[in-house]
């Protein structure tokens, strides 16, 4: 047998390995806790300094100016609202195929790359209309 084929190093199927080198290597206990302390961490650090300084603007500012903040009425509803969001997701994957999820999130992220776009190039645009409108002779104060 040719030594290039019986490799380790090279993805062969008899080395273990998947026949096109994609095999995941194996997880460590380490590289686990560190994927979930990073996970952790990019969770509570928003939440911690959005409330920080969500502080610090309730100390400088009166009641008239203070922001809307959320009743006890709406903490109420928020589990049970946010439960039938989930149930609807999860029959909404249950009851679709594959193909037409994908076909629906293309559609929505094109139409959104579209306007986007659009956007952009209108602002461009009216921006080189207005640069070329000053650069013109004789349309000045002076």
């Amino acid at each position: 047998m040719d030594s290039a084929l019986s490799d380790p190093h090279n993805g062969s199927a008899e080395a273990g390995g998947a026949a096109n080198g994609t095999a995941r290597p194996p997880s460590t206990p380490e590289g686990i806790a560190l994927a979930y302390g990073s996970l952790l961490l990019m969770a509570l650090l928003p939440i911690f300094f959005g409330a920080l300084r969500s502080v610090r603007c309730a100390r400088g500012k009166n009641a008239s100016d203070m922001p809307e903040t959320i009743t006890s009425r709406d903490a109420a509803r928020f589990p049970i609202i946010a439960s039938c969001t989930l149930l609807g997701l999860y029959l909404f994957f249950k009851i679709f195929s594959q193909e037409y999820i994908n076909l629906l999130l293309s559609m929505y992220f094109f139409v959104l790359g579209i306007l986007a776009l659009s956007h952009t190039i209108r602002s461009e645009g009216s921006l080189q209309h207005l640069k070329q409108l000053s650069q013109e002779p004789g349309q000045g104060l002076g």
